[in-house]
């Protein structure tokens, strides 16, 4: 992506050189590595999108580019450009001598220099966990912009029920220590997709608010998705019952362990049809994604717990709570405080647990993600 012409000057390659002015400038002009300071062909094609190579074999630190997709390589340029019409200094593709690592971008703003990677293939998640502390080392927060998944980027809904992989999921992060996104981008189409705004419906799958932004319209720092509208509420509560009505619906039909799977022996015990459970029972407070189960089954058999033990949701303790998560995988404090804040949830609605045939109407849901994004956004 950048040579040394014969007389010193830097050249990165970017839309601005048509296809034609580079296949003339590379017949006039000597193009060298700014690393090896040997000689590199400018390979201009119809399907690549134009660049630098090596002429033979290399162990030279600045081959890094050969051999990139032609998605990240014109990324990788687009992002460029993004930060040069914002006038902030950017380098593209620098070598950080202290921990031998090349970000795509580093970009400095407010004095602060702030490493950009365009990730668009799997890799090994150690892989990007040793590029962060080599960026922690120099005092660097890097950003990881993802390429947009293609089930994404073929639609344009505003809300969505859509599976996030475990390399996807490495990849959300805060913004003012409340608001959770997945920052992706696709180059064909010039568009950033966020990912924000994400309720967990269960194992890998959420439901997600979904904002198309052109990098045109992109603004540096990055933009903040705003606060849901109504609409967006209703549509992302709707996912969320949607889903808990199937899980509901196909527990009985296609559960190969019958009564004696627990959740459906804690609803013989109570008396309980599971599609006929209370609207209490299976909604998203604060910290569910905790649980890979869907958010009805871990909440009844907190409640059959407490049923058990003839507690009520005031009554508990933290010996109370460690008992009840051994039966899940998962970090252990993060369910200690999702089961902390559903049980608050049973207080301050005076839920009745020993009545399941109380509040089986209620849009709790709604109410709960209308409280959840208003205090998510209070700051803000």
């Amino acid at each position: 992506m950048t040579a040394r012409t014969t007389g010193g000057e830097l050249v990165i390659l970017t839309k601005q050189y048509s296809l034609e002015h580079l296949r003339k400038w590379r017949e006039d002009e000597t193009f060298y590595c700014p690393q090896c300071k040997e000689k590199l062909i400018l390979k201009v094609g119809d399907v690549m999108i134009p660049h630098f190579a090596h002429r033979q074999q290399t162990n030279c630190r600045d081959s890094f580019s050969e051999g990139e997709s032609p998605t990240h390589l014109l990324g990788k340029t687009q992002l460029y450009e993004l930060f040069s019409r914002h006038a902030l200094n950017v380098n593209l593709e620098p070598f950080l001598v202290d921990v031998r690592q090349r970000p795509d971008l580093l970009v400095t703003w407010q004095d602060t220099a702030v490493p950009i990677e365009f990730q668009c293939s799997v890799i090994p998640l150690s892989l990007v966990q040793q590029r962060n502390a080599g960026y922690h080392m120099l005092n660097m927060l890097p950003i990881w912009i993802v390429l947009t998944p293609q089930t994404i980027h073929a639609t344009s809904a505003a809300t969505l029920s859509i599976r996030i992989s475990q390399f996807h999921h490495f990849f959300i992060r805060q913004i003012n220590d409340r608001i959770t996104i997945l920052l992706t981008y696709h180059p064909l189409s010039e568009q950033f997709h966020y990912l924000s705004h994400m309720i967990h419906l269960h194992g890998s799958t959420y439901a997600v608010r979904h904002l198309i932004l052109r990098i045109d319209k992109q603004t540096v720092p990055f933009a903040t998705p705003a606060a849901p509208n109504p609409t967006d509420i209703e549509e992302l509560t709707r996912h969320y019952q949607s889903a808990r009505r199937k899980y509901l619906r196909s527990v009985i039909g296609y559960n190969p362990l019958g009564i004696h799977n627990r959740f459906l022996r804690a609803c013989y015990e109570m008396r309980i049809q599971p599609i006929q459970l209370p609207s209490w029972v299976g909604v998203p407070t604060a910290g569910q994604e905790a649980f890979k189960q869907p958010d009805c089954e871990w909440q009844l058999l907190l409640v059959a717990a407490m049923r058990e033990t003839r507690k009520m949701p005031n009554q508990l303790n933290s010996s109370f709570f460690r008992t009840f998560i051994k039966r899940f995988e998962g970090e252990t404090e993060d369910q200690l405080k999702a089961c902390r804040v559903y049980t608050d949830f049973l207080r301050q609605e005076r839920i009745d647990i020993y009545r399941m045939d109380k509040f089986i109407g209620g849009n709790f849901v709604q109410e709960i993600l209308a409280g959840r994004f208003l205090a998510m956004h209070a700051k803000n």
